[in-house]
């Protein structure tokens, strides 16, 4: 597959994903997984670190325009995942299923403590409550979101592709 193609199927695929998380209505408990998190994720294990930290800087500010919140706070967060994932892919983890769930998992963790942690600054919030409606279900929902991106991005970036067999 081409380079110019692959990226167009990438660009298409993350609005599809943004327009999925915060146009469509939630799915169960009264949230959403966050689909463009686990894109950057699965992008990130496949792609290079610069083109990591770029779809994490672009989806997070697509996100950011079409959540409330904090303006930027999700760029610099899906910015930071994108590019640390891609490093650490490069130099300790290898690119398979594992890997790939629990980075997400992770990254999904860690992305919904800071929103959570910065929103409960300004609003008493219970945390129980919070992690039981909000905070679990979309980490859990994550899971399966990873595991089928991780399966469009083998077909996108196939070995031979990524890496042509020198001779």
């Amino acid at each position: 597959m081409k380079p110019k193609f692959r990226l167009i199927l990438i660009g298409v695929l993350f609005l599809i994903l943004g327009l999925l998380e915060h146009c469509m209505g939630p799915f169960w408990w009264d949230c959403n997984p966050p689909y463009l998190l686990c894109a950057v994720v699965v992008c990130a294990m496949f792609s290079g670190e610069k083109a990591a930290a770029l779809f994490g800087l672009v989806s997070g500010l697509f996100a950011d325009a079409m959540a409330s919140g904090i303006f930027g706070l999700r760029a610099v967060m899906f910015l930071f995942f994108g590019y640390m994932i891609a490093f650490l892919t490069e130099k300790i983890l290898s690119r398979n299923v594992i890997s790939c769930a629990l980075t997400g998992i992770l990254s999904v963790g860690f992305s919904e403590l800071a929103e959570w942690g910065i929103f409960c600054l300004n609003t008493p919030v219970d945390f129980a409550t919070a992690a039981q409606y909000v905070f679990l279900p979309r980490v859990v929902m994550s899971l399966p979101v990873v595991l089928f991106l991780y399966y469009v991005f083998t077909l996108l970036y196939r070995e031979r592709d990524v890496y042509p067999v020198r001779r």
